[in-house]
């Protein structure tokens, strides 16, 4: 049953009842116009009640805090209660019946705030349902997130940092300990601290941004042993972005594909250059590598590593994240755009 379908059986079944409830209650006998008057009763709370609805939906009151929400919901239902009487009156002043009302200010208070109840507790049911739904759908995501997790963690094992990398590391450490012992070092000091962080990082959910900086640096700093020359790095970081939330071995990611289809696969080697900016609402990390992106010849690991990265952007932040490969300028550019509101 789709949600269209139960708001409104929800809608006529509420009313409902609390329209049969009156009828049963209602001293003496149940005349036509009794029920007549019921029947604009019913007709006229669906109706406030879904406006009530559209300018909750316009207005995105589901996205307020608990704080937020309470006097704005107060306010409203005072409000409603106030369009709700006045459609009452008028139907009693037309039925002939108690048109008097207006002549007792207390009974009018009493009235008004009587309906009022009854939008209040319409809002309750209405957005209790709705922070359940996005209790369930969170917890949903939060299961999808944990597989993908798993994935990532396996993809990271076999391609992230694999053997291949790791024969090239230590390769590269071996051959300076004879002719430079404290470069050695210094490489197996990076190699040590990459393995470390990169399973601590891989068993989070988020990570300060400044952590996974960390990671790629001693990455980097490792590749710079084996490529020397041929490769160069640099950074532009806003500091303020160092202590924001940020996917664990996302970066890694993306700076290895850089290093390994990019500078590698160039006689001359070239750069990667990674900035990270605060643009409106979101932060913005850009990686600017030497080559050429050809989305056809990508290796089968390159493809799953992207589209694991996307997949789980995707989980964690919804339509709010990107990230996008191309060419600009005679460079890779690969850009990740995450919300700051998280």
């Amino acid at each position: 049953m789709s949600k269209a379908v139960s708001y409104w059986i929800a809608q006529v079944l509420g009313w409902g009842t609390l329209i049969t409830l009156g009828l049963i209650f209602q001293k003496g006998e149940i005349r036509s116009e009794f029920v007549l008057e019921a029947a604009l009763f019913f007709l006229s709370g669906i109706v406030i009640t879904h406006f009530y609805r559209g300018i909750i939906i316009k207005w995105n009151w589901l996205t307020l805090k608990l704080i937020k929400l309470i006097p704005v919901v107060l306010i409203a239902s005072i409000l409603l209660s106030v369009l709700f009487f006045s459609t009452d009156f008028m139907m009693d002043y037309l039925l002939g019946r108690r048109p008097v009302i207006l002549k007792n200010f207390g009974d009018l208070i009493f009235q008004i705030l009587s309906y009022a109840a009854y939008f209040l507790f319409w809002s309750i049911i209405y957005f209790g349902y709705h922070l359940f739904e996005k209790s369930r759908e969170q917890e949903i995501r939060n299961i999808q997130l944990r597989a993908t997790k798993n994935v990532a963690e396996l993809q990271n094992l076999r391609t992230q940092l694999n053997p291949h990398f790791m024969f090239n590391a230590m390769n590269s450490i071996r051959a300076l300990v004879d002719e430079n012992p404290e470069k050695a070092k210094v490489g197996i000091t990076k190699l040590s601290n990459l393995l470390r962080s990169t399973l601590i990082a891989g068993k989070k959910d988020l990570l300060p941004f400044e952590d996974e900086l960390d990671i790629v640096k001693d990455y980097l700093d490792l590749e710079k042993i084996r490529f020397e020359e041929r490769l160069n790095f640099s950074f532009d970081i806003e500091p303020e972005l160092l202590k924001r939330n940020f996917p664990p071995l996302l970066l890694q990611t993306i700076v290895e594909n850089a290093v390994k289809h990019g500078i590698s696969s160039l006689s001359k080697g070239g750069r990667v250059f990674i900035s990270a900016n605060m643009v409106e609402n979101n932060m913005i990390i850009r990686v600017l590598n030497s080559g050429k992106y050809n989305p056809d010849k990508r290796s089968k690991s390159t493809a799953i590593g992207i589209e694991n990265s996307i997949k789980r952007l995707q989980i964690m932040f919804g339509d709010q994240a990107h990230l996008k490969i191309g060419n600009h300028a005679g460079e890779v550019r690969t850009t990740i755009t995450l919300p700051l509101n998280e």
